[in-house]
């Protein structure tokens, strides 16, 4: 049976939500796995370990890859992403020996197989993915790009053809970009891929990246994918991306989407079951408290 190759990018503090994700990856896959962990210097080598015996006692392969802190000169970084965000766009030159790589943000979970998407064919597209669902407030993007917001995609949930990317300089030119660009980009890995990718991209059924946009926005989400992709992602989810911000994600306190259940599930599976919601410190509490206290 042929490996599937996948990549994800981690610092250490998110290494428990990556766990949970490896972990729904390696029990839905559905065959070998080989999983590139992108990491930066200092990488806990104690968590490296416990990474490497859960993914084994799944039957599938961990393999860790370095990334210095010199390839990342002039690329923009603050207190929203650190530098894990960058490390994919290595994966050409890290990987020259595959033709394509899977790439799954830690934020997600994989809740059936992944055969069908590996399977997808790229041509001579740079990759596939999902098309991005907008919020109001963020459709002035589209003047700033230079982008029709629906040919924009979302970054979650990546399939790279690598041997493209290669024969292209797709790496060089995304960080030539960057560097003039930098300012421009207000999620700067993202936007970055989307303008050097340009139209070359295979668009996937939105159920391989199901945002939580689909839930919280479903009249701009089917404005996007149509009523009846919308439908059938939700209702049979390949990939869930608890994209956004903090309280986006099934970790925090004042998340609430009703899926939470299932990021516990994979999280007790891992070397790190006990889940300490974020955003639930005593002053939070009282914060939140204060908050709902006040007059209307």
């Amino acid at each position: 049976m042929t490996e599937l190759h996948l990549a994800c990018a981690a610092d250490a503090a998110y290494v428990p939500h990556s766990a949970a994700m490896l972990h729904s990856a390696a029990t839905h896959g559905g065959r070998p796995l080989v999983i590139h962990y992108l990491h930066g210097p200092r990488f806990p080598a104690r968590k490296a370990r416990k990474l490497e015996a859960m993914v084994s006692e799944e039957s599938s392969q961990l393999i860790f890859h370095e990334i210095h802190d010199r390839e990342l000169r002039g690329l923009p970084l603050d207190h929203r992403f650190g530098p894990a965000m960058w490390y994919r766009i290595f994966l050409p030159e890290l990987l020259p020996e595959l033709a394509q790589i899977l790439y799954l943000d830690v934020d997600t979970l994989i809740t059936d197989t992944l055969h069908p998407l590996w399977a997808t064919p790229l041509e001579d597209s740079y990759l596939a993915a999902v098309t991005n669902v907008f919020m109001e407030y963020h459709r002035h993007r589209e003047a700033e790009l230079g982008i029709d917001l629906a040919d924009y995609f979302n970054s979650g949930v990546l399939m790279f053809n690598l041997v493209r990317m290669r024969a292209d300089d797709f790496a060089g030119k995304l960080i030539d970009l960057v560097r003039r660009r930098g300012p421009e980009l207000l999620w700067p890995d993202q936007d970055a891929l989307n303008l050097v990718t340009g139209s070359r991209w295979v668009r996937l059924h939105p159920r391989w990246n199901v945002m939580n946009s689909f839930t919280s926005r479903p009249q701009l989400a089917a404005e996007v994918f149509g009523q009846d992709k919308l439908d059938q992602a939700i209702a049979a989810p390949a990939v869930r991306h608890f994209e956004g911000p903090g309280l986006a994600k099934p970790w925090h306190a004042l998340y609430e989407g009703s899926d939470q259940d299932l990021y516990r599930r994979h999280r007790q599976a891992t070397p790190w079951p006990r889940v300490k919601l974020v955003g639930n410190s005593p002053v939070d509490r009282l914060r939140r408290a204060l908050k709902d206290g006040e007059p209307t």
